[in-house]
């Protein structure tokens, strides 16, 4: 039970890692609808997000080969309330 939930976590961070990169690539392209060249708070949420995702993600690697399993539970609920936090700063905004 103890690797299938290694691996589980290690797909996990793999994909905030991609989430992390893709949205640092696209800070001067188009994301989805939105063009975050022309809005500046886009571009901010964008920028935020990518780098903490990648933070995350590092924590992440290192809670997976030196902590507990229980401590990855970290890694899950601080990933999830900063990708909520971007897609509500996307929904909720003016722009």
């Amino acid at each position: 039970m103890q690797i299938v939930m290694i691996v589980a976590m290690a797909i996990f961070i793999a994909l905030l890692l991609v989430l992390a990169i893709y949205l640092l690539s696209h800070l001067n392209k188009e994301f989805l609808i939105y063009k975050p060249v022309s809005s500046p708070r886009i571009h901010q949420a964008m920028l935020v997000t990518g780098i903490l995702l990648l933070l995350i993600s590092a924590i992440g690697v290192v809670i997976l080969f030196v902590a507990s399993a229980k401590t990855n539970l970290i890694t899950l609920v601080a990933a999830s309330l900063v990708v909520a936090g971007f897609a509500l700063s996307l929904a909720l905004g003016n722009d």
